[in-house]
């Protein structure tokens, strides 16, 4: 890559960590426009769409993405979970079976080995193969969330919502990462950092249902604490 691309991404992986999306998605566009047939701006691109949940562009870039390099297990497994968001099951499960053929011993397929098991009802078993993951790749977004909300699912809440921080942290512009956690604190009675958490979830996807009856609940909750303040 020229020294002009590597300085996009550098300053798109920036904003991207502050949770400025707008000067991440400028940054990567115009890594992508001027990278001729480098797959990495691409990458980067359709996984931030991706997370932005405008899944239809997030496809076009990881497609292609996976023309100019069918080899890369992460191009790949980044296109099954986008084929997976647009409801595509067969394309889904084509990428993810690329995924494992070219790195059958990656984060990738043990998250992808987690995520079955966990669809099947083996909570424990999709807990181990997700620690697999976790040891290789400790600051992955996806599988902090993923863990995440398993283990805040089979009652281990103090490491679920530990995870569920560091996915947050780790990816601020994930509208669906934030609302995940503010409603775990919503359930741990903080109310003033689920009200923060969903303020910035409605901010950064506004036409998310299920932000708006969070919110609703939220109100409604806070509404009853004051009552009763009042009332003692």
């Amino acid at each position: 890559m020229t020294p002009e691309v590597e300085r996009l991404l550098e300053r798109a992986n920036l904003a991207e960590a502050e949770g400025d999306l707008g000067e991440a998605l400028i940054g990567l566009e115009a890594a992508v426009k001027l990278a001729a047939d480098e797959t990495l701006p691409r990458l980067r691109l359709g996984m931030l769409r991706h997370r932005i949940r405008d899944y239809v562009r997030a496809h076009e870039t990881l497609a292609e993405a996976t023309r100019l390099d069918p080899e890369n297990a992460e191009i790949a497994f980044r296109l099954g979970l986008t084929c997976d968001a647009l409801g595509d099951r067969e394309q889904a499960q084509a990428a993810f079976a690329r995924t494992m053929m070219l790195a059958p011993s990656s984060w990738q397929t043990w998250f992808l080995i987690g995520r079955d098991h966990r669809q099947l009802g083996h909570a424990e078993v999709a807990r181990l193969a997700y620690l697999r993951a976790l040891d290789a790749a400790p600051d992955e977004p996806e599988l902090q969330y993923e863990l995440g909300t398993l283990l805040w699912e089979m009652g281990m809440r103090d490491e679920g919502f530990a995870c569920l921080e560091r996915a947050v942290l780790a990816c601020p512009v994930d509208p669906a990462f934030t609302l995940r956690l503010a409603l775990a604190e919503m359930e741990r009675d903080n109310l003033p950092a689920a009200h923060r958490l969903l303020t910035t979830a409605k901010h950064l996807d506004p036409g998310e249902r299920r932000i708006d009856l969070a919110l609703q609940d939220l109100w409604l909750r806070r509404k009853i604490v004051r009552k009763g303040k009042r009332a003692a």
